[in-house]
């Protein structure tokens, strides 16, 4: 099994902080865990397309295999822009 935990608004729409993932084999990539949540979680599945992945400090590509020994982390996109400058200041 595969601790998959949820930041951000991630958390909200799976209405929980984390899922567990059964591993079929110990091949599985990123993309392959992703597919499995899209099936356990589908109000999950227009979000993750933009996820960034992580495992312990380092983030992880979809191709990249999973660590089954560590959680696999989703952080939902960040927006943002340049802070403006105020008036009078």
């Amino acid at each position: 099994m595969l601790d998959v935990q949820f930041y951000g608004v991630l958390e909200q729409v799976a209405g929980t902080r984390s899922l567990q993932v059964e591993l079929v084999d110990d091949a599985v990539t990123v993309d392959q865990v992703l597919e499995r949540l899209r099936g356990q979680v589908p109000a999950l599945s227009e979000h993750l397309p933009r996820v960034a992945c992580a495992q312990g400090d380092a983030l992880v590509r979809r191709a990249d295999p999973v660590d089954p020994t560590r959680p696999l982390v989703l952080l939902p996109p960040v927006s943002g822009g340049a802070m403006g400058t105020q008036e009078g200041s």
